[in-house]
């Protein structure tokens, strides 16, 4: 089975008319104005149809618009992940350290809200993503397409949480060929569009201290992934997701970002609705998968997991080293999180027939259910 081919990326996702272009696209987009989109219907008429469209719309559909920029870098002796998310009437960010030989974990968080303090940037190359929020610290994702290059700047002082100061510094080389990215516009639910922007084995280079833990490591020494989220959900939204960049046992970058997502009540049926974004990076190749499945027992999230496609693709286990986890409970606004870390090993391969060998490669899983 061969994949369709990525389409030529236009210069805005929304046109000035309204329509909104969906996909699977060859780069990303230079202007990601999926706030420009009409989430509501665009069939309201006289005083109400004016409300949507000026001032008042345009801060309804702020708050309806869900958007995120998360990193994460793996090297031999840690994983490091930070996030800055916006989602509307309330903003969030983490960042968290796993020493990979004891298993030890260091975390970070804060809810804002009104989203105070955050900043998402206009589009995934270029801009920066920042939180600074008093009794957290600062987390910056700066983008520079130019340089082809991302930088990371954490400083996080714990004495809120009685943890130790975190600092990490780490440059990431992103020329956006090699790899590529996958870039897709999704609409999962008529009116629910979702830009997302992933990749996985980028080469970083950089430090990370926190307590007495610390890492430095020339470029290369760390692999890095992208995931870069901005879109109008659905009301309830479910899905499973598994990322790692690393080395295969012959030595190879390999990376993966595996996704699928479905409706409440359907959450423990196969064959759930896959979102578009699941890719493979094996070597200097990216491969564009259909559908995977995440088979694993929801009642013991720290039991192995195990994930394969339909094409004999992919074929991994995961064993749960630790994980991260939140229950937010607002009522009509509701987060169920879980993201283990451990290992992966196994087998991906392409559609040429090679077949890269998984013994150790460092990365995470996850199982969240939200009612934005």
């Amino acid at each position: 089975m061969s994949s369709p081919a990525p389409l030529p990326t236009p210069e805005r996702i929304v046109e000035q008319d309204g329509h909104v272009h969906t996909g699977w696209f060859e780069c990303p987009f230079v202007h990601a104005n999926l706030a420009e989109a009409d989430p509501f219907g665009g069939n309201t008429r006289g005083a109400l149809g004016r409300m949507f469209a000026g001032a008042t719309g345009r801060s309804l559909r702020a708050l309806r618009l869900k958007e995120w920029h998360y990193t994460s870098v793996v090297t031999e002796r840690i994983l490091f992940a930070c996030a800055v998310v916006d989602v509307g009437y309330v903003g969030n960010a983490f960042a968290y350290v796993v020493d990979r030989a004891s298993g030890r974990k260091y975390e970070y968080g804060t809810l804002t809200p009104g989203a105070a303090g955050i900043l998402i940037a206009s589009n995934s190359i270029d801009g920066t993503t920042s939180i600074r929020f008093p009794g957290f610290g600062a987390i910056a994702l700066h983008n520079d397409s130019v340089r082809g290059e991302r930088r990371i700047e954490c400083d996080l002082d714990g004495r809120s949480t009685s943890r130790p100061r975190l600092r990490a510094s780490i440059a990431i080389r992103d020329d956006g060929r090699v790899p590529a990215p996958i870039v897709t516009v999704e609409e999962s639910e008529p009116r629910c569009w979702l830009y997302t922007h992933k990749c996985y084995g980028l080469e970083a280079e950089g430090s990370v201290e926190v307590g007495d833990l610390g890492d430095a490591f020339p470029l290369g020494g760390g692999l890095a992934g992208l995931d870069y989220n901005r879109g109008y959900r659905p009301r309830e939204t479910y899905w499973n997701w598994a990322a790692a960049a690393g080395r295969a046992s012959c030595g190879a970058r390999v990376g993966f970002n595996l996704t699928t997502s479905s409706r409440p009540g359907a959450e423990a049926a196969s064959g759930a609705q896959d979102s578009g974004d699941c890719a493979l990076w094996l070597g200097a190749d990216r491969v564009k998968l259909a559908r995977v499945r995440f088979e694993y027992d929801r009642a013991s999230l720290m039991s192995e997991w195990r994930i394969v496609d339909d094409e004999g693709l992919v074929d991994l286990r995961f064993a749960p080293a630790g994980e991260r986890a939140e229950d937010v409970n607002f009522g009509l606004v509701i987060s169920r999180f879980h993201q283990p870390y451990g290992v992966f090993r196994g087998t991906l391969r392409d559609r040429t027939g090679r077949s890269f060998t998984l013994d150790d490669v460092y990365g995470v899983v996850e199982q969240h259910f939200a009612r934005w």
